[in-house]
């Protein structure tokens, strides 16, 4: 109903509004949780951790579920809905809501969820340069379900959704730091005084990766730079990923 959005939204980032495909994860209600994950993902590890903080709710498992969870901050009390990263190098230092990384969503399934979408997008209250109700915008992919998602879980039902640690789930073995316009002194993307550099993580430590830009997608089969700060994980990443590749073929 916004024109403006209505003829933009289909310009941005690589697929445009076919990117709300995704959020039919929340339809899937055979199963009480859905998993979307891109397609140059690789899950390394069992997300049974995720999966059992989501069911055991209230029940005598659910305080030692929550905390063996790998979290950038500590997850709500109350009902977790969903699970996610965020892409903190689509932003500026010191940006207020860095958006949701679109290849990757574990949910709990709920029609009602998809409804509240679709209708905000229907609605398009997406404010040019400054992004859904004139707040959660300005990068990459912020039309549609990085920036949507972004908003959805930050305003519209907070405290439900639980940002995990970009170390350990999504992993795309980017920068955790960039210079800060103001002074160009290199500060924390996400915020926070101390952040971990998830460039010197060890691959056995990863539950999932994903191949975007930093490491680049395995089948270009391009050299790494030796010197690189990602170097030795990104090709620790494809070295598994041309594995589980063999196996799957075997």
């Amino acid at each position: 109903r916004n024109p403006e959005y209505r003829e933009n939204v289909g310009k941005q980032s690589c697929c445009g509004e076919k990117e709300f495909l995704k959020l039919y994860s929340y339809a899937l209600t055979d199963h009480p949780i859905a998993v979307h994950l891109d397609l140059d993902s690789l899950v390394l590890k069992p997300f049974d951790d995720l999966f059992d903080a989501m069911l055991e709710e209230d029940g005598p498992g659910s305080e030692e579920a929550r905390g063996r969870l790998p979290v950038m901050f500590p997850p709500p009390p109350g009902r977790i809905e969903a699970f996610f990263t965020r892409d903190y190098n689509m932003v500026h230092p010191g940006h207020r809501h860095a958006g949701m990384q679109g290849g990757f969503l574990v949910v709990r399934t709920n029609p009602s969820y998809l409804e509240e979408y679709k209708e905000l997008i229907l609605e398009g209250n997406f404010v040019a340069g400054r992004g859904w109700n004139g707040t959660h915008g300005g990068y990459y992919g912020a039309k549609q379900i990085q920036g949507l998602c972004s908003y959805f879980f930050d305003r519209i039902h907070p405290g439900t959704a639980v940002e995990l640690d970009r170390c350990v789930y999504n992993q795309m073995g980017d920068a955790p730091r960039a210079p800060r316009r103001s002074d160009g002194v290199h500060v924390c993307l996400d915020g926070r005084d101390e952040c971990d550099d998830c460039r010197k993580s060890d691959v056995s430590d990863v539950a999932s990766a994903h191949f975007c830009q930093p490491c680049g997608k395995p089948w270009d089969c391009h050299r790494f730079d030796p010197t690189a700060e990602n170097g030795e994980l990104c090709r620790g990443f494809r070295r598994r990923w041309f594995e589980v590749r063999r196996d799957l073929e075997g």
